[in-house]
């Protein structure tokens, strides 16, 4: 089984996909820290968004196909990023032009990318979408403290929610993925990581 996170930045995602799998013993794929970026990422105005895209790319798409072997082999295994399957969603969409401008000679390329992302990636069978409010996030945010989130100005698109939520819907929908919507609160991640656990009915002791 493969159980995929999915939300805003700074919603919890990796911390909670840590969480659960101590919790249920399951073998776990993080994105990387900012402290791993590669110099490319953080010179994404000189580099280019796309170039910058790409190397997520490289290494989280790795992740979801050995999270597919994982559940070949009858184990579990949990993604914090399901993000290339479902950007194809939302991908031009105005909240989003940070990421990459749809005016970006590169956008018609990650628009291909991400539709062929989106039919040919392994799939969740559980997609956990954490879903917070306004206050929430922004004490997130602060918590996390990333330089990247202060020059991408992240805190002023929390409009990004409702399209990843949609998205959520619509990979439910067209891959036959379970959808479990929680409601983050300011809480610790392993608390979360049990509401998880419950909502999907894994056992843990």
């Amino acid at each position: 089984m493969i159980i995929a996170f999915a939300g805003l930045p700074s919603s919890g995602k990796s911390s909670t996909a840590k969480a659960l799998g101590r919790l249920i013993n399951a073998e776990v794929h993080l994105e990387p820290e900012e402290s791993a970026w590669p110099e490319l990422v953080r010179e994404r105005a000189t580099v280019g968004a796309f170039t910058a895209l790409t190397w997520f790319r490289t290494i989280r798409v790795p992740q979801l196909f050995k999270a597919d072997q994982t559940r070949n082999s009858g184990r579990l295994s949990i993604i914090d990023s399901y993000y290339d399957v479902l950007v194809n969603c939302y991908l031009g969409e105005q909240p989003f032009e940070w990421l990459i401008s749809s005016s970006d000679p590169y956008f018609p390329a990650a628009q291909k990318m991400a539709l062929v992302d989106w039919a040919e990636l392994p799939k969740a069978d559980l997609l956990i979408f954490l879903r917070l409010d306004e206050k929430v996030w922004q004490e997130f945010m602060a918590r996390r403290d990333r330089d990247f989130d202060r020059v991408a100005e992240l805190s002023k698109h929390f409009a990004m929610q409702l399209k990843m939520e949609e998205a959520c819907r619509k990979a439910a929908e067209d891959h036959g993925s379970r959808l479990v919507i929680i409601d983050q609160a300011s809480s610790t991640p392993e608390f979360t990581a049990r509401r998880v656990a419950e909502a999907i009915g894994v056992f843990y002791e």
